[in-house]
């Protein structure tokens, strides 16, 4: 009998823990934590954490469509008109880690346009999309590399607005390898090897001969409570190596620039107000004065880095001289203007005036915009630039035609979304 009841008891405990091993299988297991994405702070705002990572990114943006209206004076008092829209996406990427030597960044700025006649600012030759890498580089320990504004550039057309900007400063996107320097208070150096092939003005033979080697860069900047300023210096090889075989060499061996910009904040008059003032020259290296950006100028009149003297056999560098100014107000936190201008000068050796069919010449722009904000980061602009050239001798214009001096006029509507 006590082994019957025996065997009974020990056999519903085994029951039992089977049971109850059953029902703990049937239980939902308890799921792992999810990895949220976490805000960034030490960047300011808009940086989170990549989820399982230490690196902090920052996704932005725009979306931006212009009308454009422009009206060219070329053939001696008879106008020619064009207009056209442009629109442009922009992704932004800001990628930050902290290491030991500081912060690691990459930055990148890709832009896609879609409009009339891209690439010139006649607005013809049908619809088209381009999709340009306007910035990306990496940053790490004080070094730059990859595609900047150059570190020559200060004021760079600050807000002078359209795709098809009729300023002439110094304003134009490298590849570059820099350092620099912080040496606390708001100052910086920085020296940079850069790319310059996009601010060559070739020769008055019709070549652009790429130099080859980098041009050198070097600027001491500073940034404080009551504005800033910059001065920055350019030296370019002159590679005259194309002409070798024809006995044609260059007189300098080097183009050279200089710039110097100051950026002052005006509390007193609003909040926001800004003044900017910057002078360039160049010789050899006009482009670095901007004075080639002006859409008024005669193409065969364009500036040139080098022009050619028959009667040397030689290529002699042009100089160029730009000033600048804008001055930026906030009549309200939501409505703001812009009135700015430039003046530049060109001089071309005696001989490419003598015998080319060159000109010197000066050009100047005045101009103001509108701009709109009735809700954070939507902005609509409308803005307006003259710009004349004047040439000291008669030159030949695109159409045939002598004249002394080409205008254009500029209208711009435009509206922004930014995110």
């Amino acid at each position: 009998m006590k082994t019957v009841m025996k065997n009974i008891l020990l056999g519903s405990v085994a029951g039992l823990a089977m049971v109850g091993t059953a029902a703990a299988a049937d239980l939902p297991v308890k799921a792992k934590a999810a990895e949220y994405v976490k805000i960034c702070s030490t960047y300011g705002a808009g940086f989170y954490y990549i989820p399982g990572t230490d690196t902090c990114l920052k996704v932005g943006g725009f979306v931006q469509a212009d009308y454009y209206y422009q009206d060219y004076d070329y053939l001696n008092n008879a106008d020619f008109q064009s207009s056209y829209f442009r629109s442009r996406g922009t992704i932004r990427l800001d990628a930050r880690t902290q290491t030991e030597y500081g912060t690691l960044r990459s930055f990148i700025d890709l832009r896609a346009t879609y409009g009339d006649g891209l690439g010139n600012v006649y607005g013809d030759g049908g619809d088209s999309t381009a999709i340009t890498l306007d910035k990306g580089y990496i940053q790490f320990a004080g070094f730059t590399f990859g595609k900047v504004q150059s570190f020559f550039d200060y004021y760079a057309d600050n807000n002078v607005w359209g795709f098809d900007s009729p300023a002439i400063t110094a304003d134009t996107n490298v590849t570059a390898a820099a350092y620099t320097a912080d040496f606390g208070g708001g100052f910086t150096a920085t020296i940079s090897l850069e790319d310059d092939s996009s601010r060559s003005n070739g020769d008055s033979l019709g070549e652009i001969a790429q130099p080859d080697i980098p041009a050198l860069i070097g600027n001491i900047n500073y940034e404080g409570e009551w504005g800033g300023f910059q001065i920055a210096g350019a030296i370019r090889q002159l590679d005259d190596s194309y002409y070798d075989p024809f006995g044609i060499s260059t007189d300098d061996s080097v183009g050279w620039a200089v710039l110097g910009g100051v950026k002052f904040n005006l509390p007193t008059l609003g909040e926001g107000d800004t003044l900017y003032i910057e002078g360039a020259y160049g010789s050899g290296a006009v482009g670095y004065t901007g004075i080639n950006g002006g859409f008024s100028t005669i193409s065969s009149q364009l500036a040139q880095d080098l022009y050619y003297n028959p009667v040397t056999n030689t290529l002699e560098t042009g100089d160029a001289w730009t000033i600048a100014a804008e001055l930026t107000h906030f009549f309200t936190p939501q409505v703001f203007g812009v009135l700015y201008g430039n003046y530049g000068q060109l001089s071309a050796p005696s001989a490419a005036v003598d015998f080319g069919g060159y000109s010197d010449y000066n050009i100047w722009t005045l101009g103001g915009s509108l701009n709109w904000s009735p809700v954070k980061n939507l902005l609509f602009v409308a803005q307006y630039t003259f710009m004349q050239t004047d040439y000291d001798n008669p030159v030949l214009n695109d159409y045939g035609s002598f004249i002394d001096s080409s205008n254009a006029q500029q209208v711009i509507l435009s509206v922004r979304r930014t995110f």
